[in-house]
């Protein structure tokens, strides 16, 4: 069983990670002001995300308890296919890349096991406000994400599965707001 401080490690790498794809997509569309901005304001949310992370940690390591046994599991292998495919899509980011495949890889990214794993961890370690935090940060990237979607795609079946991510997160937080 993993320690807080690898869980945390990791999953703030992942979070980085992200934050390094939508940044190169910014970079990649930058000649198109409203497809910079967004992408700029995706990297921004994952920055927002390392921090309520690195916050955590910090709270954690303060009460002694980052090197305490993990109360979740660390899931090495869904690690590593989100780390695989950010590094994939990382590479892919250049001049000539479709919107279609850069929002696609965005929502598989925010679809990965890791994004409930983040919330599970905050739950775990009794961090209730920065777990509705991080909820509202979702929804909200979500449903940029689902818009751009709409606006840039023909692809129902995609779109579809934004707007499912975008309502369990809106259940999430809402039964979280219930306790």
């Amino acid at each position: 069983m993993a320690t807080l401080r690898e869980l945390m490690e990791a999953t703030t790498a992942l979070e980085k990670a992200t934050m390094a794809l939508y940044a190169c997509y910014a970079r990649v569309f930058s000649a198109d002001s409203k497809l910079h901005e967004f992408w700029h304001s995706m990297a921004r949310d994952e920055a927002g995300h390392v921090g309520a992370l690195t916050l955590v940690s910090t709270m954690l390591e303060v009460q002694g308890l980052l090197d305490e046994q993990s109360p979740l599991p660390l899931d090495d292998a869904a690690i590593d296919r989100l780390r695989l495919m950010l590094e994939r899509e990382r590479a892919a980011a250049r001049p000539g890349l479709t919107i279609q495949r850069a929002l696609a890889a965005a929502l598989e990214a925010e679809e990965s096991e890791i994004e409930d794993q983040v919330g599970a961890l905050l739950k775990a370690v009794h961090q209730d406000d920065e777990y509705e935090r991080y909820q509202r940060l979702l929804i909200h990237d979500m449903s940029d994400l689902s818009y751009m979607i709409e606006t840039y795609c023909e692809d129902p079946a995609l779109l579809a599965r934004c707007d499912a991510l975008v309502e369990r997160h809106a259940e999430a937080l809402h039964a979280a707001d219930r306790h």
